[in-house]
């Protein structure tokens, strides 16, 4: 089975690919290609046929913080095989071979809770990762916080001058993803604080405020934050994220391993209790 390998802005490509998302997955990556987005951290690794792309494994190459300590590892995603192509071993060879070219490196997914068994095989296993929230009255009725737009300047400067990690698990390079969560899943929810001269990403729901992240060029405090949020009745505060930069100490809730399966392979020093930056997952 001959592997096509791409790595960015093919447009011919880019329409193969989006056609086997589209079947498997249900949406588009057109926004991400249109805004020329993939960058060369992200290579796709596929069987194509007759023009037809039958199967697919995606590899981002992170630069991840553990502990404080770097640590470059693979992140695989978009692993999809059209559903007239399965029964043929097409992911299984994929991602041997993916594996092959990374021997000695970190890697790491986050599963389908349909596929839990699969990945196994090639020796992964699956960790508790972490929610972390705190309880805390928000109620701010003249907040100065602005809602941002995908393109305004404001927020490209934030993603791509960003320079404050959490030190227990965070991923420095991945500006690309960050920007693909942003145009899928908060097109809506992104708010610039001219104070904090910071961008923080924010759902709410009842009283529970989801913070997907926030991104900063410098430190600050979660209580500096919360002051310039612009939410009202706000009673628990749930992070996407490792909250430690913000000086903030959670309660640290399991995550469902069937709902939000993390697998790993290698040497991994894992913090006891981590969240994986929801922003830095493919």
């Amino acid at each position: 089975m001959k592997i096509t390998v791409n790595n960015k802005n093919d447009t011919a490509y880019e329409s193969m690919f989006d056609g086997l998302i589209k079947e498997v997955f249900g949406f588009s990556f057109a926004p991400w290609f249109e805004r020329k987005l993939w960058d060369n951290n992200y290579t796709s690794y596929s069987i194509i046929e007759n023009g037809y792309m039958l199967s697919n494994i995606c590899v981002f190459k992170s630069e991840l913080l553990i502990n404080g300590e770097k640590a470059p590892a693979i992140q695989l995603g978009a692993v999809a095989t059209r559903s007239d192509a399965r029964g043929k071993g097409l992911s299984r060879h994929l991602i041997e071979h993916v594996l092959s070219q990374y021997p000695d490196t970190l890697a790491y997914l986050f599963a389908n809770a349909s596929v839990i068994d699969f990945y196994p095989q090639f020796g992964f296993h699956q960790v508790q990762t972490y929610k972390p929230e705190i309880s805390v009255a928000i109620n701010n009725d003249s907040a100065t916080a602005i809602k941002c737009g995908l393109d305004d300047t404001v927020l490209q400067k934030a993603v791509y001058n960003r320079s404050v990690y959490s030190n227990l698990v965070d991923c420095t390079n991945s500006q690309s993803i960050q920007m693909f969560h942003l145009l899928m899943l908060y097109p809506n929810d992104i708010y610039y604080l001219p104070r904090c001269k910071t961008i923080v990403i924010a759902t709410k729901k009842d009283s529970r405020l989801f913070i997907a992240d926030v991104i900063a060029e410098h430190s600050l405090t979660f209580d500096k934050l919360i002051a310039e949020l612009p939410f009202s009745g706000i009673y628990t505060v749930e992070f996407g994220f490792c909250p430690d930069w913000l000086d903030v100490s959670p309660t640290w809730k399991p995550a469902g391993m069937k709902t939000d399966p993390f697998f790993i392979k290698g040497g991994w020093k894992l913090p006891e209790k981590f969240c994986f930056p929801l922003t830095s997952t493919t």
